[in-house]
């Protein structure tokens, strides 16, 4: 059973991206009737000097900062922090950015653009947080909530935690005086990283990656010019100690697409379930099987639709064990799930996003463009506590971007029962 994934307790952290498939390479690069465009905008709630880098005071003030898509035709399909303010990284600057993905369909001759429809808005409203900690089980409780919003024409994009910054220059030093490590290493020539960037997703254009199809699946490597090597929580050889939020601090966000159509939908959790090992209490690797947690849902016609995992750990608890999150995947329409429904195909990646200061220097970004062609829709992006410096003292996070498309009249979907 599985996909034959290749085991990651020792993985080569100096690859970009790992893609995994329920398609094997030629399957996945087959045009659809369906195409689309991807608007990729990055918010911060802190200053930043990077003109592309959008101010806000709150992630409730990105509603209105994207309305100008909506009229377009794009819709939010996912955000998600670039890196997860938990411990030490409550204080980078670049755990207050944002990234919003916006998705809509390219208007082919079978799709003739429709007249007169109102365009949906973007809905973000705040959860008072009931609890002192976010757990598998109050997430549950959210989920009830969501699914009654979803009576109500709200379209479930996803949870959103915010945690707010301390006052501080983008590249400077917080009130308790911990020096960002972003800006204690120099930078380097930003042209050299885009020319590797831009080379390594040309390849996958051209087929030139290495990589190997396992029985079930697909793994490719992207190779980079990065080394990724120390853990940002550990400077110097010393371990910093967690940052304990204060009352008041974390913020929880529930995002919805609101449609004025009869359209409703369901939503559905499932298994989360990774093995993790730590260096002290930072997590330092982590293992799922991907394709094996999700394909059951994918074949039943489900999308997912986000994740949740409680990252912190207790005192002292620093073994290597399994950690236990919680997707929510959305079902369309009443009945019973996968009822007359088309099954999808998958695209899972785990990529690293570099940042440089308060610039993202690498991300899913162009693997996400050429993907678009050929009728995959990014719905999910699991951000994890995983963070490195690259060579050039640039911060590192993986990241997992789930993709997805409906199965094909001449594909299956090759994955157990």
């Amino acid at each position: 059973m599985g996909c034959g994934l290749r085991k990651l307790e020792d993985p080569d952290d100096s690859s970009p991206g790992k893609i995994f498939s329920t398609l094997k390479r030629p399957q996945v690069e087959t045009k659809t009737d369906s195409a689309y465009e991807y608007v990729l905008l990055d918010f911060t709630l802190e200053a930043s000097s990077n003109p592309e880098v959008i101010k806000i005071s709150s992630v409730l003030d990105i509603a209105s900062k994207v309305e100008e898509y909506y009229s377009k035709g794009y819709v939010v399909g996912a955000v998600h922090p670039i890196i997860l303010p938990i411990g030490h990284r409550r204080n980078f600057p670049a755990s207050h950015i944002y990234r919003v993905v916006l998705s809509r369909l390219k208007l082919s001759q079978k799709h003739a653009a429709p007249r007169g429809q109102r365009h949906p808005r973007l809905v973000i409203e705040e959860c008072p947080l009931m609890y002192e900690t976010l757990t598998n089980e109050v997430v549950k409780e959210l989920l009830e909530k969501v699914n009654e919003a979803a009576k109500r024409g709200k379209k479930f994009v996803g949870f959103v935690t915010q945690h707010l910054p301390q006052p501080k220059a983008c590249n400077g030093t917080s009130i308790d005086g911990s020096a960002e490590l972003e800006s204690m290493l120099g930078r380097r020539n930003r042209e050299y990283r885009r020319k590797n960037s831009d080379e390594n997703y040309k390849n996958w254009n051209e087929g030139t990656l290495s990589g190997h199809s396992s029985e079930s699946g697909i793994e490719e490597e992207m190779q980079g010019e990065s080394s990724l090597l120390q853990d940002a929580d550990f400077q110097f050889g010393k371990e910093v100690s967690p940052v304990k939020p204060r009352k008041g601090d974390d913020k929880l966000y529930t995002v919805f697409n609101v449609f004025d159509d009869s359209t409703c939908w369901t939503y559905h959790e499932g298994v989360l379930s990774m093995k993790v090992t730590r260096k002290g209490p930072v997590i330092s690797t982590l293992e799922a099987d991907w394709l094996e947690l999700t394909t059951f849902y994918y074949k039943q016609g489900l999308s997912l639709i986000d994740s949740f995992v409680h990252w912190e750990t207790s005192k002292g608890d620093y073994l290597p064990k399994s950690l236990e999150g919680l997707f929510i995947y959305e079902e369309e329409g009443a009945g019973v799930p996968g009822s007359n429904r088309k099954g999808n195909d998958a695209i899972v990646v785990e990529q690293w996003t570099v940042i440089e200061g308060c610039e993202i220097k690498t991300d899913y970004g162009p693997l996400l463009h050429t993907l678009a062609e050929f009728g995959w829709l990014l719905t999910c992006v699991l951000p994890t506590p995983i963070v490195r410096h690259d060579s050039e003292g640039n911060l590192a996070t993986k990241q997992v971007i789930f993709l997805q498309r409906p199965v094909m009249w001449n594909s299956a979907v090759q994955t157990p029962e």
